[in-house]
């Protein structure tokens, strides 16, 4: 019996240790995409090239572009080893992430966020930012038919709703961006993302993370 129970608790520690070193990978792999991501060619061709052009032709808002595109930068450096971060100071990158966005396609993308009252309310870092990025990379945006993103709280969660314009010519998508979002949430806190795709709309449920058990997110 005691030989058994020692090689009973030996497997439950393996298993712990096992658990442990899988979260440690995926929290990698996550930062690893997230990074690369961020600082691929396309995305700094695109930010350099109409810096180049504010620069000839606006040069009081290449100035803001340029400091919105270092805030950007500095929050993901900053962050990206964090397991969680406050609710606001994410949704302050969302708005200086957005407004880069903006500055480039004007009104094709439209964003509104209606969060209030979020004191001691956390989420993962950058998950925000991985949600509005799938939903400009897998639709259109014009003039005459704007991308509509909204961020509001729904009882515990945070919702991330666009409307549905997929790019007709978008090739098969891997999903990486939310599946690595959706295991490092499982392996960090426990909980998982709802996704929902109906007609017209795209919808993405994260759950937000309470500072302690007295706090109501």
């Amino acid at each position: 019996m005691l030989l058994g129970s020692i090689v009973f608790i030996y497997i439950l520690w393996r298993k712990a240790i096992d658990r442990e070193q899988k979260q440690k990978e995926e929290n990698l792999i996550f930062r690893y995409e997230t990074i690369k991501g961020q600082v691929n060619p396309h995305f700094l061709f695109n930010s350099l090239n109409t810096l180049s052009s504010l620069v000839r032709t606006q040069p009081e808002i290449a100035e803001q572009y340029i400091n919105k595109l270092a805030s950007v930068y500095r929050y993901i450096l900053e962050n990206i080893q964090k397991n969680e971060v406050p609710l606001q100071s994410e949704i302050d990158f969302i708005n200086d992430y957005f407004s880069l966005q903006k500055i480039r396609d004007g009104e094709k993308i439209i964003i509104d966020i209606q969060i209030n009252n979020i004191n001691d309310c956390l989420v993962l870092p950058i998950s925000l930012q991985v949600l509005i990025e799938n939903a400009l990379k897998h639709n259109m945006a014009t003039h005459e038919k704007p991308l509509m993103i909204s961020l509001y709280y729904e009882k515990g969660y945070i919702v991330v709703k666009n409307n549905l314009q997929k790019m007709a010519n978008l090739s098969s998508s891997s999903g990486i961006g939310l599946k690595n979002l959706q295991e490092r949430l499982l392996f960090t806190t426990n909980k998982t993302m709802i996704v929902n795709e109906t007609g017209d709309e795209f919808i993405v449920k994260l759950p937000i993370i309470a500072v302690n058990e007295n706090t109501n997110c």
